[in-house]
């Protein structure tokens, strides 16, 4: 449970007059039941045990030195004393020092009354474990050493005649508490998370490598895939089993709560009923019972439940004054009722719009953290950065024998220089977070993603060659240096570089773009598109249940920018990641994350002429010449029209010159 939960919700206490109160019975009828079921809740929770260690003083007493006397005698010619026949031995009598035993080397123990007194002389120090005076809980290890040193301690006393009864000494107690469980975790271990990571991976290399579609390894992936997904589920599901107890507590807890602040406010209406002449007043009586209630659960500054009502009645007397010398303020200055007519219909208009509130405030939200945490002046300064370093990239291309000079031959093959200058401000404010940054902080960070971005490798070969010298053949070495720069699309790289969270970061600031759209132009600053709206037909909807899931789960997220390789909520999808969510998510048919040659191979060919709602639409070729194969794909809808995640997430029509030009197939998933 959360903190302000920890002390557990009080079961209150109802005077006889209270119970008979007709206005107070019912209410305090739900708060017993709400106890009731808030204990069963509580008695169902798995139980636990832990070790305290406490010190205790008890009292004992001392024997005196005539009584420790007459259990010794003097042993004739030797001076030494002796324990008399029959007599309790000292060591155990309580508070008694230890007498040692009669050895050769033993020094003489004096019985003259003017004699010091007798100390034990093998005494061992305390231990720190042992020392320690505030209880605390320790663990089972920590608990057997402290009964080690307990075990072999001997506490230094001395016998002397003015040791006085009733003495008082420490003891060391070990006292097993049952308390709860802890809540079930569902942490994974560093182990089994780097097992995963390293699977995930040799599955992704293994896709990557199934260049020819072979049937036989995507059956093997997706087996493997789907065993994964059960196996996820199934931990899911029995984390949900062990955490069920808990969560029927906090329903419980919950309600019992807002059965007892609903007696406190009868109690208060009942005892004070002046407060609740206008809503203000209510509003007033209502925010402080709830405020001293929650502090009191706490046990705040030692206060309780009871205190709690009293400190509400006097903050709702607090309001009645003020409500008095308002009227009295009023009718010395009659103007004010002007400015109060005005108050009343501000206090309307509030109220009306309060259902809107959460809306507003989650609007306000995005706009506030979908804002770049960085000034006008910087946002640009980091973009001229970024073109002029792929400027210098771009001339040592065009002129790489001048940059490296030295070799026979060169040989260049280079990607297109370009990136969207909205996806380097996005990743520069997902990487601090959402935190202030300036130019100088963004240094480190344009460095790092152009570098990923272009990558340049040189290759150095060479060849034998002749030539003729004085009419002669000479051999000599002929170098070639190979070079080739590869663009890896500055929009590819947060999914390879940034953890869940910060892709989800930004994802936002490519929904928003920094709430600074239009600061960029050219041809790669791509503006915010609205995304295509359309109105699926109802009966289509009613006719298919199946394909109703799926619509009421994709139309959840239109308007969701694309990014690539995302494949949830959290971080927004590409249009495979989309797709797959969208059917595992509404239930329909689980598929995992697949890319999209990975579902155009999960379902079977569906012809043009036989095609209906809910299909997938695949196509090729949309991501230029370089790729081929499928490279898209989207559902159908009906009348020609699908819904995938474009640049935004939204509607198309298949009708365009675009999608017809590069239409591949239509596929359905398994029944």
């Amino acid at each position: 449970m959360e903190e302000h939960h920890s002390r557990g919700s009080p079961r209150l206490q109802f005077s006889r007059e209270e119970m008979e109160n007709d206005a107070l019975s019912r209410p305090i009828a739900s708060a017993e039941r709400a106890a009731d079921r808030y204990d069963a809740a509580k008695k169902k929770l798995r139980k636990g045990y832990r070790i305290r260690l406490s010190r205790e003083t008890e009292e004992t007493k001392e024997p005196t030195a005539a009584a420790s006397s007459d259990h010794l005698q003097e042993m004739p010619g030797t001076g030494r004393a002796q324990q008399k026949p029959g007599a309790a031995t000292p060591r155990n009598m309580p508070g008694a020092a230890h007498v040692v035993p009669h050895r050769e080397n033993a020094s003489d123990i004096r019985t003259d009354p003017q004699a010091p007194a007798v100390q034990n002389t093998r005494q061992k120090p305390r231990t720190a474990r042992a020392e320690a005076d505030a209880p605390g809980s320790i663990r089972a290890p920590e608990a057997e050493g402290v009964l080690h040193d307990m075990a072999h301690e001997t506490v230094s006393e001395t016998v002397s005649p003015a040791a006085s009864p009733g003495a008082k000494k420490k003891v060391l107690r070990l006292r097993f508490e049952e308390t709860h469980a802890k809540k079930p975790s569902q942490l994974t271990h560093s182990v089994k998370k780097a097992v995963k990571t390293a699977g995930d991976q040799l599955r992704r290399q293994a896709k990557e490598s199934n260049e020819d579609d072979n049937v036989t390894m995507e059956a093997a992936l997706q087996a493997g895939e789907k065993a994964e997904t059960a196996l996820q589920m199934g931990e899911h599901a029995y984390h949900a089993h062990r955490m069920r107890p808990n969560r029927r507590l906090e329903k419980a807890e919950k309600r019992l709560d807002r059965a007892n602040i609903h007696v406190l406010e009868k109690q208060a209406q009942i005892e004070h009923p002046q407060f609740t002449s206008n809503p203000y007043s209510r509003w007033q009586q209502k925010r402080a019972i709830r405020r001293e209630y929650a502090a009191a659960k706490r046990g705040a500054n030692g206060k309780t439940v009871h205190s709690a009502a009293k400190r509400a009645e006097k903050a709702t007397e607090k309001v009645s004054d003020a409500a008095v010398k308002t009227v009295e303020g009023v009718r010395r200055h009659p103007t004010i009722l002007l400015l109060l007519a005005l108050g009343s219909m501000l206090l309307i208009v509030m109220s009306s719009l309060q259902a809107c509130t959460p809306l507003a405030q989650s609007v306000l939200e995005s706009i506030v953290i979908g804002t770049y945490p960085a000034e006008e002046a910087d946002v640009r300064a980091a973009e001229r950065v970024y073109a002029e370093k792929e400027r210098q990239l771009q001339d040592e291309m065009d002129h790489y024998k001048r940059y490296h000079p030295g070799y026979d031959e060169y040989r260049v093959e280079a990607d297109e220089i370009w990136h969207n200058p909205y996806v380097l401000i996005a990743i520069i404010s997902a990487y601090y977070d959402g935190q202030d940054w300036d130019i100088d902080s963004a240094m480190p960070v344009i460095e790092k993603y152009f570098n990923l971005q272009y990558v340049v490798t040189e290759t150095i070969s060479t060849q034998t060659r002749y030539r003729t010298e004085d009419g002669e053949s000479v051999p000599y070495t002929y170098t070639i240096c190979s070079v080739k720069m590869e663009n890896k699309d500055l929009s590819h790289l947060p999914v390879v570089s940034m953890s869940h969270h910060t892709m989800g970061m930004y994802a936002l600031y490519m929904a928003s773009h920094g709430n600074m759209e239009g600061i960029f132009h050219g041809p790669h600053a791509v503006p915010l598109k609205d995304p295509m709206l359309y109105d699926i037909p109802q009966e289509t909807l009613d006719a298919d249940p199946s394909f109703a899931r799926l619509m009421e789960e994709a139309t959840k997220y239109v308007g969701y920018p694309y990014v690539w390789g995302g494949a949830s909520p959290e971080t927004s999808f590409d249009c495979s990641g989309f797709v797959s969510y969208v059917f595992t998510a509404s239930g329909v048919y689980n598929t995992g994350r697949l890319g999209a040659k990975g579902l155009r191979s999960l379902c079977r060919n569906v012809p043009t002429d036989q095609v209906k709602p809910g299909d997938i639409v695949f196509f090729e070729g949309t991501m230029g010449d370089g790729v081929a194969g499928i490279t898209h794909c989207g559902i159908y809808v009906g009348n020609n029209m699908m819904i995938h995640c474009g640049s935004p997430l939204g509607y198309a029509n298949l009708n365009d010159s675009y999608w017809r030009q590069h239409f591949h197939s239509f596929g359905r998933v398994p029944n």
